[in-house]
């Protein structure tokens, strides 16, 4: 039988799991749908397999904790889908804890689009950011990785292990604003603002982006980063709510 050399400790073995860590030889193969279902059905029941040792770690460098799993180095990192998932059920439990009802937004105002068409896009981004944030973002995600395929595609990452990189990113922020909101929230008597939550989502996809692009220079990784940071932005808070709007409006 062929000698398989496992990525998570460098020990060479045959079978189905390494007798050194004991991860997967799944673990070794290169990152596909298949093998984030079957990890995260592997691990669903096991909470405690190292989530604040994850967490931390994405705080200390985001990009070392996605690029290692990517890379096959998994067995001490918490699946990606169930951080994700933890990550969520944190937020909910803290929100309905901490937060006090809202009575309504502030967006930006666009120049160039008239009067109605910026009440339906703040409508619709109240409704979407209000009502439905959970389901929202989570659809979102599947596009985030989509500019950073595109530019940074020399680099030869596939869909799935960008989305890995954002699943795990996005799942940070949601800890990092619930943590500061824990704060925040009762020292101020008000939920944490909409500005703080950006600041704070925008500066630490910035700094995990950086950190998973080593290998390039910081003056061509800003700029293609920047540019696609700005590009979600607008997906998120113009370009989804206007085409809702305008959806509504042709089926009314």
């Amino acid at each position: 039988m062929k000698k398989i050399h496992c990525k998570n400790c460098d020990a060479s073995f045959e079978g189905n799991y390494c007798p050194s860590c004991s991860q997967s030889v799944g673990a070794n193969s290169r990152l596909d749908l298949k093998t984030i279902v079957r990890d995260f059905l592997e691990n669903a029941f096991n909470l405690d397999k190292g989530f604040v040792f994850t967490f931390f770690s994405l705080l200390k460098n985001p990009g070392f904790v996605a690029n290692s799993y990517i890379n096959g180095k998994r067995k001490k990192f918490t699946n990606p889908i169930k951080y994700l998932i933890i990550a969520t059920a944190i937020q909910i439990v803290l929100i309905y804890v901490l937060y006090y009802e809202e009575e309504g937004l502030s967006f930006i105002n666009y120049a160039f689009l008239s009067d109605e068409t910026n009440q339906q896009i703040r409508l619709w981004n109240e409704i979407l950011t209000l009502e439905y944030p959970l389901t929202y973002n989570l659809i979102l995600l599947l596009f985030f990785p989509l500019p950073f395929f595109f530019l940074f595609r020399k680099l030869r990452y596939n869909y799935i292990e960008l989305l890995i990189a954002m699943i795990y990113f996005y799942g940070t922020i949601l800890i990092l604003i619930q943590l500061i909101a824990l704060i925040y929230n009762p020292m101020m008597g008000r939920n944490i603002t909409f500005e703080i939550i950006n600041a704070i989502g925008l500066a630490y996809f910035l700094f995990g982006l950086l950190t998973f692009y080593p290998r390039k220079s910081v003056s061509f990784r800003i700029p293609k980063i920047l540019f696609s940071l700005a590009a979600l932005v607008l997906l998120r808070f113009l370009i989804i709510p206007y085409l809702l709007s305008v959806l509504i409006n042709i089926t009314n």
